[in-house]
């Protein structure tokens, strides 16, 4: 399930994603981060619970020590995340798991509010000890629980990732019809410290706009 947006043209209304400074000591390994992140585009956000899993593939160009992975969530005003699976693998859904878990302190570190409707919040979790040799993986997340029960949707950036989801064993890659477009927003990094993961912020530009917003199998 996909959240869409149409946008009645009043005036206009920008959202840019400002990247903050990031300490010498963090590095980027892969950086998904594009043009529709934090509801740039015209599909906003891909569920990730409810039977519903995102994978998306990212790739190192020399053999690289992953601790962990940033990525920007949606969810109802006011909620937010109390855990998510994640899993990095071969392929996607599929081929070896590298590693996996249940990550339970998630952050929870709000950008914005996108129209009253959403609050966009910015993850990060901890990937311990995983050297990994060059090549393209994929980063899968699935099994979000939030605080009020209700659904979680991973912000989509149109970035050069490839992107697949998956419900209930049924797979859609990004297509001209839709069923899944562009891929996620999400970092892997090395680095020891939380705070020095790159922190995804917003600006509104320009003047207001009006909206609507609507959940699309």
């Amino acid at each position: 399930m996909k959240l869409k947006r149409g946008v009645l043209a009043v005036s206009f209304l920008s959202l840019v994603c400002a990247i903050a400074v990031v300490p010498a000591s963090a590095g980027i390994l892969y950086d998904n981060t594009g043009p529709g992140s934090v509801g740039n585009g015209i599909d906003l956000a891909y569920q990730i619970n409810g039977g519903y899993a995102v994978t998306d593939s990212f790739t190192l160009s020399q053999n690289s020590p992953v601790s962990g992975a940033m990525f920007v969530l949606w969810f109802n005003p006011g909620d937010t995340a109390t855990s998510v699976d994640w899993a990095i693998t071969t392929a996607a859904f599929g081929g070896t798991t590298e590693a996996s878990g249940t990550a339970t302190d998630l952050p929870n570190t709000l950008i914005t509010s996108f129209y009253g409707d959403f609050d966009i919040d910015q993850e990060s979790i901890s990937i311990p000890d995983l050297p990994l040799s060059a090549g393209t993986y994929w980063f899968q997340l699935s099994n979000a629980v939030t605080a009020g029960g209700n659904a979680a949707y991973w912000d989509e950036s149109d970035g050069p990732s490839s992107a697949q989801q998956d419900y209930y064993g049924v797979y859609f890659q990004g297509t001209q019809d839709g069923s899944m477009a562009g891929s996620e927003t999400f970092q892997i990094i090395f680095t020891p410290e939380p705070s020095s993961f790159l922190l995804l912020g917003t600006a509104l530009l320009g003047l207001g706009a009006l909206a609507r917003c609507k959940l699309r199998a």
